[in-house]
């Protein structure tokens, strides 16, 4: 027996199948998220019941594809397999992280992100399974628990159609169940706003409030609704930061987390919450969410992009060459090499000359373009020394010339993601392209398995990763001198230094040496905001914006370094530059 349900709510039930009645053996795939973000991960949970006398084996290949209302063939794809198995008399429960496509046919009607499921068990027939979402780039990607979305889904959905444009208008959010929640950060990552309960938070595994707080200084906002004045950040095991008592909203890192008003019946402001939700993660309605700023942000002014700069086409020399093909081809070798009486020798030097061209241009291909490529990266760093993590945004972009393969395995596990780019002759992902894209990502021995349209030869691609790090680097303030000294714990050495003190005072140093100390001397708001500006202008408009936004924090420092790893990709790609802005609090 197979059922396959479109419209359960705080999960999506992809299969339910029974293998063998009589001893209850089956197999259930469940979506912990009843809607498909449009870019990042889908969290899916496998539970297996094995009642047999034999090992059961089963692998499940999934395909996140966008579909446009023509079925275009630019409609691209991801695709990742896993392997899951139970052994006889036992039962088995699997997580995964599925890696979902991002979508840049972002057409006004009819775009679908779809999530198609193959399952296969040996012994038994195979099994498929789909769920789908209509996309909107003017609305975030939330999910909430059943408690804010069983009263308040309709109302907000109603007031979402009222206030539409366009006939594309998705569900406000999609629910959850927060005793089945992935305790793996990446498997939120896609998703912008999440809403629930305090008594929804405080039933949260551990692992899955770590893996959320994880996703929230990542970018992401945490909605906590309550009804209980004695909550706080504190009692919630959120923040125990002085600046967070008595707060209803605090900044964590890239993202914030909210405490608010939860009427007694459940029901939300209709108004108040959809124009709260509407401003999105990035709280600027020009780019109101994530998804919209891959879709534009790095196809504007991306200074990574300016700084790699432009490639010419040498057309003139590629004219030459195949005018010369024509003339040598024909009348050449018609009159002089197989002239009258001598036919035959066509048979001959028709296929040398020919391939004597393809040779000399693929020579010409090869000397212009090169073998691998080059690129530039720039990496925002924030350091949260109480949790020994560093929390990782990374930028980069590539211009590849020949490339003699196209898997690569990145050196952390992380969330990767194309970004569209500009339009020209060389960029492969661009906002409503017609060419279509195919990519493979899988769990590797470190992180990420990638293969397939990531990199293309002779094309130019741009990048996002997130990443969590686990990290014991820190900057430390001694407290036993006058003026400020301040020591490193990095492995590797940091450039300038700033820090803003508690009391308002600014301070810098020129450098700062690994396992070093440095007394600091006095600076200004005025000196750091000018050469702060000079980094964060380095990444997309999106990122700067929250770069300039942790700058009023008073305790951090911002230092500037290329000596710190970056996550790593493909490897025949030369990096030209690697700038890392680190930031965090300083620890006393």
């Amino acid at each position: 027996m197979l059922l396959t349900f479109s419209n359960i709510k705080a999960q999506h039930q992809l299969i339910r199948k029974v293998y063998d009645t009589k001893t209850d053996t089956w197999v259930q795939v469940t979506a912990l998220f009843d809607t498909l973000p449009s870019y990042g991960y889908m969290p899916i949970r496998v539970e297996i019941n094995n009642a047999t006398k034999i090992d059961l084996d089963l692998s499940l290949n999934f395909t996140s594809e966008e579909q446009t209302y023509s079925r275009s063939e630019s409609d691209s794809q991801m695709g990742s397999s896993f392997k899951c198995s139970c052994a006889a008399g036992q039962r088995e429960t699997y997580d995964l992280i599925v890696p979902i496509n991002t979508l840049f046919n972002n057409v006004t009607y009819g775009t679908n992100s779809e999530l198609n499921m193959v399952l296969k068990c040996t012994g038994f027939e195979t099994i498929t399974a789909n769920m789908s979402k209509v996309t909107n780039e003017q609305w975030p990607a939330i999910i909430a628990s059943k408690a804010i979305y069983t009263p308040n889904a309709s109302s907000i959905n109603g007031k979402s159609m009222a206030s539409s444009t366009s006939g594309n208008t998705p569900d406000f959010a999609g629910s959850f169940d927060p005793k089945n929640m992935p305790t793996d950060w990446r498997g939120y990552m896609g998703q912008e706003i999440i809403m629930l309960t305090s008594n929804d938070w405080l039933d949260l595994d551990p692992g899955a409030r770590t893996a959320i707080l994880d996703w929230n200084r990542l970018g992401g906002r945490l909605l906590i609704y309550t009804s209980s004045t004695s909550d706080s950040f504190a009692s919630l095991q959120i923040d125990n930061s002085e600046n967070a008592k008595g707060a209803k909203t605090i900044s964590r890192s890239m993202g914030s987390a909210s405490l608010l008003h939860l009427p007694s019946s459940g029901r939300l402001d209709v108004d108040k919450t959809y124009n709260m939700l509407k401003r999105g993660s990035t709280g600027n309605p020009s780019s109101p969410t994530d998804y919209h700023g891959l879709l534009y942000n790095f196809s504007r002014n991306w200074p990574l992009h300016q700084i790699l700069g432009s490639k010419h086409f040498n057309i003139v020399l590629f004219i030459i060459i195949l005018v010369a093909f024509g003339v040598l081809i024909g009348p050449i070798n018609l009159f002089v090499f197989a002239k009258s009486g001598k036919r035959h020798k066509l048979f001959i030097t028709t296929p040398i000359i020919s391939l004597g061209t393809s040779a000399l241009l693929v020579i010409l291909i090869l000397f212009q373009d090169g073998f691998g490529g080059k690129g530039h990266r720039v990496v925002l760093m924030d350091i949260q020394a109480q949790e020994n993590k560093a929390y990782i945004i990374q930028e980069q972009v590539a211009r590849t010339g020949v490339l003699m393969g196209t898997s690569f395995e990145t050196s952390e596990p992380t969330m990767m993601t194309p970004v569209a780019l500009s339009s020209s002759r060389w960029a492969r992902v661009v906002t409503n392209s017609n060419v279509s894209a195919s990519y493979v990502a899988n769990d590797g021995e470190k992180g990420l398995s990638a293969s397939g349209d990531w990199f293309q030869s002779r094309s130019v691609h741009g990048h996002l990763l997130k990443t969590v790090r686990s990290t014991r680097g820190r900057i430390e303030l001694s407290p036993q001198t006058d003026t400020p000294m301040i020591s490193s714990t990095f492995d590797y050495d940091l450039g300038p230094i700033y820090y803003h003190a508690a009391d308002g005072s600014w301070w810098q140093a020129s450098a700062l040496a690994r396992g070093n100390s440095v007394t600091l001397t006095p600076s200004s708001a005025k000196d750091f905001k000018k050469w702060l500006n000079e980094q964060a202008n380095l990444f997309s408009s999106s990122h700067a914006k929250k770069i300039k936004k942790l700058a009023n924090e008073p305790g951090r420092f911002f230092t500037l370094t290329e000596n710190a790893p970056a996550t790593e990709t493909y490897k025949p790609i030369k990096w030209l530059s690697t700038k890392t802005l680190i930031t965090g609090k300083i620890s006393q």
